[in-house]
Parts: C-alpha cells; structure tokens; sequence
C-alpha cells in the first residue's frame, strides 16, 4: 500500500465486495459519513444514519444493496457493511506500527529473550527468563516479570504489568494500566477472627488473539490456572477473579466481574457491570444483559436478566424476589 493507501479494486477483491464505480479510486482511511474526504472511506450499517449519505464527501461508501441508489460516490456493496468496515478498518490502521528498537532506558535482563524484530520502550522492564516471540512491541514503563511469556505480534501498551510465569499468547492487545497474575483474593479466617494469607501459586494464561481494555486486571490462579481462551475480547475496568476460567470469544463489556472458580463458556455475551458469583458455570452462547447478578449455573444458553430493584436491606430484597417469581405462575393460573 503506498503511502498506506489502497484502491477500491483490492478492497473489493479482497472482502468479497460487488464495486460501483472507479476500481483505481485510492483511500487511505476510515471515517463516518459526515467526517469523511476524499481519502476516506466510509460505511452505512444504520439506517438512521441514511439522511447523512447524500451529502457525505467521502471516496467510497460500504453499504447494502438497498441503499446504493442514494450513494454520491463509489459504492462497496455487501451483506454485512459493519463488518466488512471493521476488517478495513483493521487494515487501514497503522497506529500500532513500529520499527524495531530497544530504548536505551529500557532494562532487559541478560537471561530474557528478546529478538531482534521487537520495540521496547523508554523504561520498560524485562525481567529473568521472560520470553518475547517475535515483533512484539513493549510500551513505556511496562514490566514482564520473572519468566513470563508473551507470544509473537503482541502490542503491550504503556504501564503494563504481566507477572510472573504468566502467558500470554500470540497476537494479543494489552491496554494501559493492565495487571496480568496479580495475587488472587485469597485469605483464610483464623482463631483471633483476623486474616491470614492463602499464597497464590498459580498462574495466568492468556490465548491467541485476545485484547484487554484499560485497567482491566486478571487475578493469578491459586493452585491451578486462571485461562483466557482465545479471541476473548475484555472491555476496561473487569476484574476476573483466581482460578476462573473464559472460553473462546467470549466478549465481556466494562465494569463486569467475575468471582473465583467461575466457569464461563464459548462465544458468551456478557454487558457491562454484570456480576458473577464464584463457583458457578455459565453454558456456551449465554448473553447477560446489563447489570445482570448471576447467583448460580446457568446451564441453557439463551439471554438472561436481573437487577430489577434499587437497593434495599437484603431481607427486603429477598421478599420482593420472590414476589416477583410468583408474578408468572398467579398469572397462568388465572388465565
């Protein structure tokens, strides 16, 4: 792509596009409709947004069949235009680009692995024995502790904390603020009534493809392993807790938290500020809606709600639960 820019010939061929106009035309970005230029281009998934496409000024425009009449410009015409923005999208960002380089604050200790083909940023810290896969960028002030591992063409953004013996795996998108293997909440009440501390002995292992929102933090397991299966996608501010496991693309939305020894299933849905009791299993293709309370298994997938009241003393809470419950059945057995 010279200049980073491609044309709409290839961008046709490449996501299975039907192209109206100029297949030589060039662009060099994504923007929204009203924001777009001539070297941009743009998309309709919504159609609330169709008054907007008339008067766009963009190149091109990735849209339905349906709409392609009112298009002023070159048309990518497809099923699916929020995907297939989102995959030019994807290749049109060179934002997380970078050059090899070592920065000469950064600190790498002579027992790590650190090819040649990796960026390591002012401050960084790279301790005994961790292991970076090729073309791995570490931002400024990060640190991969002892023996931790972190796979090929990962992008570890600034102020990262990956701790000891903690994997991560290929491809992955770590955001500010992250902590990977800190100490999960475990302590054990003694005879005075205070706390003494469980050690955490387990570890944090990470699959491909996944990224991580800001502040998000991911407890190490206390014996076993927590696990993050690959393609999950974590919003900021989660806090998954020791020993819980995340199966394969599963999406989980900000301010969402997962209590210890949780099981998570395959490609879920989990909104944002959900809460998930410890020692519960949640079954593949579950959506959680928003503020959702998830008290025990849920063993059928399907879409699930909770969280109805304002907060009350339990007891009172606990009464109107059940009222509630009831609604359903005192209804059938009138009708």
């Amino acid at each position: 792509m010279p200049d980073g820019s491609v044309t709409l010939g290839e961008l046709a061929s490449k996501y299975g596009c039907e192209l109206i106009g100029d297949d030589e035309t060039r662009v060099s970005k994504v923007s929204t409709l009203q924001d777009a230029d001539h070297d941009s281009i743009s998309f309709l998934a919504n159609p609330a947004y169709r008054s907007l496409l008339t008067q766009t000024k963009a190149s091109a425009v990735i849209l339905m069949k349906e709409d392609e009449q009112n298009c002023p410009c070159a048309s990518l015409v497809c099923d699916d235009p929020y995907l297939v923005f989102s995959r030019i999208s994807s290749m049109l960002d060179h934002s997380k680009s970078f050059r090899p380089e070592i920065h000469p604050t950064a600190i790498i200790h002579d027992d790590a692995i650190v090819p040649k083909s990796c960026n390591i940023q002012a401050g960084a810290f790279i301790a005994e024995g961790a292991s970076l896969g090729e073309s791995v960028y570490i931002g400024a002030n990060s640190v991969i502790e002892k023996n931790a591992q972190i796979g090929d063409n990962s992008w570890i953004a600034p102020n990262v904390t990956v701790m000891n013996d903690c994997l991560v795996g290929n491809r992955a998108v770590i955001h500010s603020g992250v902590v990977i293997g800190g100490d999960g909440y475990g302590f054990s009440e003694n005879e005075e009534q205070s706390w003494e501390k469980i050690p955490q002995v387990g570890s944090v292992i990470i699959g491909d493809d996944v990224e991580i929102g800001a502040n998000t933090t991911i407890d190490r397991g206390a014996l076993s392993n927590t696990i993050i299966g690959n393609g999950v996608k974590l919003d900021n501010l989660i806090m998954i807790a020791h020993n819980v496991v995340i199966g394969d693309h599963t999406a989980i939305v900000a301010s969402s938290s997962i209590a210890g020894s949780s099981k998570i299933g395959k490609y879920c849905r989990i909104s944002g500020q959900v809460g998930i009791t410890g020692h519960v299993e949640i079954a593949d293709h579950t959506t959680l809606t928003a503020r959702t309370s998830v008290m025990k298994s849920i063993s059928k997938s399907g879409v699930y709600s909770s969280n109805l009241f304002p907060h009350q003393e339990s007891k009172e809470w606990q009464k109107n639960v059940a009222k509630f419950r009831r609604l359903k059945k005192s209804e059938e057995s009138n009708d």
